[in-house]
């Protein structure tokens, strides 16, 4: 049973599809396929590459995972979504350096209006502050 989506099913379940996918459709050398595993920043996504390199010591096909940060202008991505980033060529901030060209797949969900991540964040902020009882106007 399992508790809470992690990238590494998706990587397990789509691993074969990927791999042709990337074949049958060149990409440009600087474009990446990977999953969106964090939408917890407003406009930021974090975005799980994978790249299949042939060892030539153990014939056999390895995957390696690189995590990145892209720029998701209108915030459309969701965990689980599958995407296509490229390069910026220059930095937004100390991390990002990908954006979002376009969304290949959308996880499907139960409930599709719901807020991502950082709306959720906002969200649970907003409660607090209203909650809280104002000291300074009294």
């Amino acid at each position: 049973v399992r508790l809470a989506w992690h990238y590494k099913y998706w990587q397990r379940q789509t691993a074969g599809y990927l791999r042709t996918y990337e074949k049958n459709n060149k990409l440009p050398n600087n474009e990446m396929i990977g999953y969106v595993v964090n939408d917890k920043h407003p406009k930021s996504i974090r975005v799980a590459c994978d790249r299949y390199m042939w060892v030539m010591r153990y014939k056999k096909a390895f995957r390696f995972t690189k995590k990145i940060w892209a720029h998701d202008e209108h915030s459309e991505c969701r965990i689980g979504d599958v995407v296509r980033v490229q390069p910026l060529g220059y930095r937004m901030g100390p991390w990002k350096t990908y954006v979002l060209v376009k969304v290949l797949h959308r996880e499907p969900r139960d409930d599709e209006l719901a807020p991502r991540g950082s709306e959720k964040r906002n969200l649970l902020l907003a409660d607090a502050a209203d909650s809280r009882p104002n000291v300074a106007a009294s």
